[in-house]
């Protein structure tokens, strides 16, 4: 299946990373410009609020000269609970500071997650009427998979609206459950474009086919996965500014359609296997979801 989609990935390249690109480039766009915002959110707070210990008792000498107590032994107990002050305002200072500071840093990674599976989901959902056609030998281009896409693209939003803010929680919530949510719901952008399903029932049918095909499934999630960090490792070789984004959405638009080549392949491979009929043409005519004769 890899080795399928690698040979359609390298002979289309150019017409698959233009069709990729336009949702690709402006979601990545909007996830940097979401992290911008809860960078600035995490800032705005002051995370040079937070005092050490000593910083404290500092601030308490005055106090402690100014009414020193009588006896060395006084001294010594006041000295001894003004440490107990400081060390319990501290504790409950840094758990406000923690949770305060893990509010923009959870909501940054939900709101990018969200953002760039959207992204990601409009454009699997237009690689696939040029998957098809290609691999039957039909002349297909960038302009005509968008056609075919946009003319879904009701049903597309609503599906991605309901499919990428579960799998951004999933990410944040221990990363796996993210995983897991993304690979169950593969096959939904194809079966949103070619079966005429929306929504909860796309997310539900895509669950179905994957039975017995969730190891190829893992695989190219595997490889988004992996071409999502190398595209923020390459970002991070340039200094903060325009670049980052663009440098990652350049990363992305080359990379992403390798996998999702493969998941439009895998769609049509656990169609047959689950007893249903490939389409005829991109535009959805032959009733793929229905039952081979």
């Amino acid at each position: 299946m890899l080795a399928a989609a690698f040979s359609l990935y390298r002979r289309h390249f150019a017409a698959l990373a233009l069709t990729g690109a336009l949702s690709l480039v402006p979601a990545n766009l909007l996830a940097a410009g979401a992290v911008v915002f809860g960078l600035a959110s995490l800032g705005s707070g002051g995370v040079a609020e937070g005092r050490t210990q000593t910083q404290r008792m500092q601030d308490r000498q005055p106090d402690l000269q100014e009414r020193s107590p009588p006896t060395a032994e006084a001294r010594e107990a006041r000295v001894r609970q003004i440490g107990r002050e400081a060390v319990d305002g501290a504790s409950g200072f840094e758990l406000r500071q923690y949770f305060r500071d893990l509010v923009p840093i959870a909501y940054a990674t939900a709101i990018v997650a969200a953002v760039l599976l959207a992204g990601l989901f409009l454009a699997h959902a237009a690689i696939v009427p040029l998957v098809v056609d290609l691999s039957a030998g039909r002349p297909a281009g960038p302009a005509h998979a968008w056609a075919v896409a946009g003319s879904r693209i009701g049903a597309l939003l609503g599906t991605a609206l309901l499919a990428a803010p579960l799998v951004a929680m999933g990410a944040v919530f221990f990363f796996v459950p993210g995983i897991v949510l993304a690979t169950g719901f593969s096959l939904a952008a194809p079966i949103v474009v070619l079966e005429r399903v929306s929504g909860r029932d796309a997310l539900e049918r895509s669950w179905r086919l994957l039975r017995g095909h969730w190891g190829e499934a893992l695989v190219f999630w595997a490889l988004i996965v992996l071409f999502s960090v190398l595209a923020s490792a390459a970002s991070a070789r340039f200094p903060p500014g325009p670049w980052r984004p663009l440098v990652s959405a350049l990363v992305r638009v080359v990379l992403y359609p390798l996998p999702l080549v493969g998941l439009v392949l895998l769609y049509q491979r656990a169609l047959s296997t689950s007893g249903g009929s490939r389409p005829r043409d991109s535009s959805g005519r032959g009733s793929p979801g229905s039952p081979s004769p």
